[in-house]
This record gives structure tokens, C-alpha cells and sequence, in this order.
């Protein structure tokens, strides 16, 4: 397993597993509109670190605890460990408390959020009309989350991180990995594998 030291609680990481059916879907919806398709690394899943062996992630199986040995420990899995900047102990504290929260509540994952962020990227509706980024799909199922829209709902959360990029012009679950990834103020990003 990679070293603890590379990563800690408050943590979110990023993960891309080259020919998974979900990932390879995720990656090209949010490849959509970008002029050289295949230019970069886009996670299609992302989680936040709770301690140096658990997190807390939004899969198919809902929003649950699991084990970070389950994608570090997987050798198709590439898996990117993102600092939040200048993050506190209290900022921590808080994000713990909310992501506790959300995996005790046996909340499911929002398969039909997704096939509408999916529809919107597909038409370009969200550069349309720029102000539909701060509604929530109509698709999207009440207490459910996919994976980004749960990181962003517990880093918006906390007094430090609410409101930052991009929590400032989008509702969470507008939010996906890559935009996650690419706009919230991280001050490091490692690969781990």
C-alpha cells in the first residue's frame, strides 16, 4: 500500500481506471467540448480521505466508509491525492463531522443526476445558459449524491471552503471530478499510482 504520509485526512483524491465501463463513460462526458479530446488525465471518481486507511466516496453502492485500499491497492486504478489549501484542523473537524453524517444516512448514489449532467454536456446547455449551473438537474434524486457532488457538498460545508471555486457559480450537483479537480483551490496534487 502507498506510503501514509503522502496523504491525510481532509484529503480528496482522485481515481481513473483505464477500461472500467463507468470511468471510460464519465471520462468522455466530461471530455465533452474540449478541442483535443485525449490532451490530459480526468479522474472520474473522487472521495475525501478521512483517515490514513478509510474515506468516504459516493460509488454505486451509495455514500458509505470504505477502505483506501480498495483503488490503492488495485493496479488499473490512477490515483491523484489533492491537499486543500491552507487547510486548518478546524476545517478538518467540520469536514469529518459532515461526511460522517452523509455515510451513516444510507444515502444512494444518483444514477439519474448523472444521466442528466450527462444530457446537459451532451447540449451544451450549461454555456447556453450559464445560470442553469447554480440549479440542480431536474433529474437529480433528492438525498442522493454522485461522487464529486458529495466532496463538494462537505468542502462547501465549512467555513473556509464555502463558496470557493467551483461551489461559486455551480450547485453541487453540477460539480464532476475533473471540474473539482481542475477549480478548487488544492496547494498540492500527488500521484500515488
Amino acid at each position: 500500500m502507498t506510503e501514509p504520509t503522502m496523504y491525510a485526512a481532509g484529503d480528496v483524491m482522485f481515481e481513473y481506471e483505464k477500461g472500467a465501463i463507468i470511468s471510460e463513460i464519465i471520462d468522455d462526458i466530461q471530455r465533452v467540448g474540449e478541442l483535443n479530446f485525449k490532451r490530459r488525465w480526468i479522474p472520474s471518481h473522487t472521495w475525501l480521505v478521512t483517515d490514513e486507511t478509510t474515506g468516504v466516496e459516493a460509488s454505486t453502492e451509495g455514500v458509505a466508509r470504505f477502505s483506501l485500499s480498495k483503488y490503492l491497492d488495485d493496479p488499473k486504478c490512477q490515483v491523484m491525492a489533492c491537499r486543500p489549501q491552507d487547510i486548518t484542523q478546524i476545517t478538518i473537524s467540520q469536514m469529518l463531522v459532515v461526511a460522517d453524517l452523509l455515510a451513516s444516512q444510507g444515502l444512494h448514489y444518483d444514477y439519474s443526476g448523472l444521466v442528466g449532467d450527462a444530457l446537459e454536456a451532451c447540449t451544451f446547455l450549461d454555456d447556453i445558459i450559464p445560470s442553469l449551473r447554480e440549479v440542480a438537474d431536474p433529474l437529480h434524486e433528492n438525498h442522493s449524491y454522485f461522487c464529486s457532488a458529495l466532496v463538494a457538498t462537505v468542502l462547501n460545508s465549512t467555513a473556509q471552503y464555502h463558496n470557493v471555486p467551483p461551489m461559486d457559480k455551480n450547485t453541487v450537483s453540477k460539480i464532476g471530478p475533473d471540474m473539482l479537480m481542475e477549480q478548487f483551490p488544492f496547494e498540492s496534487r500527488i500521484f500515488l499510482k
